[in-house]
């Protein structure tokens, strides 16, 4: 527990914050030396005393958990500090491990999963954090609800054109927008092809809709014949079908398989993953539906929920927007369908991507009087 005199509390107001200030953060190499003095999980509680706001920062080992337990995990401490019940059933950990037959595995064949095809040796600092690398800048977008609504009903339109019984989600638009500026902005790279999206599995198959520990998959989009003729409604349909495939039981059993005995191997042999995207690749990583600031300790809407992100080009977050503190003191509250998205681009490539992005939306008629790019945020006119 410490006290700081600071008169804010995070560098931005953005979800993303880079870099993360709020505790320090764990060293899990110390873990291959059986360091038992090196926690699993780090908190420090910061009281702002020019801001009468306290902050509660927590860093941990995904050998705790994933997204969805941590957010689970300071749900529950929020209630237990209001002396209200859980809001969440108890995570399981007595999970079944169920395997794949031998005609899942002939079915779905090679498998990627590009987390654990590159790797680094554990000991030596990571490939986003060697000082070498040229950081790319941090840009965040926030949309709407509406905005959000209108570009899904638009792509859709023109999908349906194509594939009449493929429905689209509302991510799958946003993120075949930002493929397609980015990979536009970005004419001298390879333009995104491959296009990873992590899913959560908890409740497919028979795994229970709250078992503890890590259930995610790596899902891969299957690159187009011919990108030069993609538009973002081809490139969302290329997204939802790698989703559907995906979320069959049969291809989470023969993954999961998969990835136990890759990670073992990698475990083993002390390395570790290496999440910096490969040319022509994109990560989206987004907890857009989970709800961090729930757990509000007390204060709803008026709690805020700030996260880190590897700075590297071409990996995505999404989230929910935080509350937002008006001038006047009092709090905004922002929708449970409102958007921020938060990557890292090139410098050289950071207004190149502002300008195609401008000229995209309003020509899907979702900013009435524009974009602006407020220092790291950009944000939508409102147009109804």
């Amino acid at each position: 527990v410490i006290d700081s005199d600071a008169t804010v509390e995070v560098p931005s107001d953005t979800v993303i914050q880079s870099p993360w200030t709020l505790t320090k953060g764990i060293d899990f190499v110390k873990y291959l030396d059986y360091d038992c003095d090196e926690p699993l999980m780090r908190v420090t509680i910061t009281r702002y005393t020019k801001t009468g706001s306290t902050s509660i920062g927590l860093s941990g080992t995904h050998a705790l958990g994933d997204g969805f337990v941590m957010l689970q995990f300071v749900r529950l401490l929020s209630q237990h500090y209001q002396g209200l019940q859980p809001l969440d059933p108890p995570p399981r950990y007595d999970n079944e491990r169920y395997r794949p037959s031998s005609a899942d595995m002939e079915e779905y064949g090679e498998i990627p999963i590009p987390d654990l095809d590159h790797v680094y040796p554990l000991r030596e600092t990571a490939p986003h954090n060697r000082p070498e690398r040229i950081k790319p800048e941090q840009l965040s977008i926030r949309m709407t609800a509406f905005q959000v609504r209108q570009l899904h009903k638009n792509v859709q339109t023109q999908v349906r054109e194509l594939e009449p019984q493929l429905a689209l989600s509302r991510q799958d638009v946003l993120v075949a927008l930002l493929v397609y500026c980015i990979s536009h902005a970005e004419a001298k790279l390879p333009a995104i092809q491959h296009i990873s999206n992590l899913i959560m599995t908890r409740g497919i198959g028979s795994k229970p809709s709250h078992s503890a520990g890590n259930a995610i998959l790596w899902t891969v989009a299957q690159p187009a014949e011919d990108f030069a003729i993609e538009s973002v409604a081809t490139i969302a349909a290329r997204i939802r079908k790698a989703l559907l495939r995906a979320r069959q039981p049969g291809y989470v059993a023969a993954f999961d398989a998969l990835r136990e005995q890759k990670l073992v191997q990698i475990t083993n042999a002390e390395l570790g993953q290496d999440f910096l995207t490969r040319p022509g690749h994109m990560i989206v990583n987004s907890t857009w539906k989970f709800d961090w600031t729930s757990a509000h300790f007390g204060f709803p809407d008026k709690t805020r929920f700030f996260h880190t992100l590897i700075t590297g080009p071409r990996f995505v977050k999404i989230f929910r927007p935080n509350p937002t503190l008006l001038q006047d003191g009092t709090w905004r509250a922002s929708s449970p369908d409102d958007a921020e998205i938060t990557f890292f681009i090139a410098k050289e490539s950071s207004e190149r991507f502002k300008d195609l992005f401008k000229q995209e939306v309003q020509a899907w008629g979702l900013a009435k009087e524009g974009v602006k790019f407020l220092g790291r945020g950009c944000f939508l006119s409102e147009a109804r």
